[in-house]
């Protein structure tokens, strides 16, 4: 009987060729995944900011409608925001009581929380917010700045206040991801009008304006 000339190699192990071409595809796939990764984070940062921007001013418009002030609270425990509402009216029905409106939202920044709660308080607005949002997995608050706040607030809860006369408390959101994406969401003092850029925009440099 004549031996065949094949030689049988071990099936139970890999030659170092074999765990080159492995490492290789390995390096190739993570090359092409990590900007895929980064792109989707830096997505969803900019997107929550658009988020937030739109639900800004749905609050305004409901407190135009309404008569009453609206809030928006962030949670920068949580990372969660909704929109909160006094449970008084104060729809405005003449110039003399548009007046009074104007003169009570300036004074209002100037109120105590506990004075705040006997004017009313605020309670979850659900024809805006049903349930808390919370931001997507990667992206959360960096820190807020309002014109209540000597400087910017990075834990605890931060309000950004809307009232039914077209005045909104200026506001700048800062908002990152795990990636390093930052982005700013501007609110102006005028109809709540609000802008998302990708960067990190100063306190001092926004406030001035």
């Amino acid at each position: 009987m004549k031996r065949s000339g094949r030689i049988h190699l071990d099936a139970g192990g890999f030659s170092l060729i074999e765990l080159m071409i492995v490492v290789a595809i390995l390096g190739l796939v993570g090359l092409i995944a990590i900007p895929s990764i980064s792109n989707t984070f830096r997505f969803s940062v900019q997107s929550s900011g658009r988020e937030i921007a739109t639900l800004i001013k749905d609050a305004m418009n409901s407190a135009q409608i309404t008569g009453k002030v609206h809030r928006i609270a962030y949670d920068l425990k949580n990372q969660q925001y909704w929109v909160e509402s006094t449970s008084e009216n104060t729809l405005m029905k003449s110039d003399e009581s548009r007046e009074k409106e104007k003169q009570k939202s300036l004074s209002f920044f100037s109120e105590t929380e506990e004075e705040k709660k006997k004017n009313g308080g605020f309670r979850q607005e659900n024809t805006l917010t049903k349930n808390k949002r919370t931001l997507p997995i990667g992206v959360s608050f960096k820190d807020i700045v309002t014109e209540q706040s000597d400087k910017p607030i990075t834990e605890g809860m931060a309000y950004t206040h809307i009232f039914p006369q077209g005045m909104t408390e200026k506001s700048l959101v800062h908002l990152m991801d795990t990636g390093k994406n930052e982005v700013s969401l501007t609110v102006s003092n005028l109809l709540g009008r609000c802008s998302v850029e990708g960067r990190y925009i100063e306190a001092k440099e926004y406030f001035k304006q």
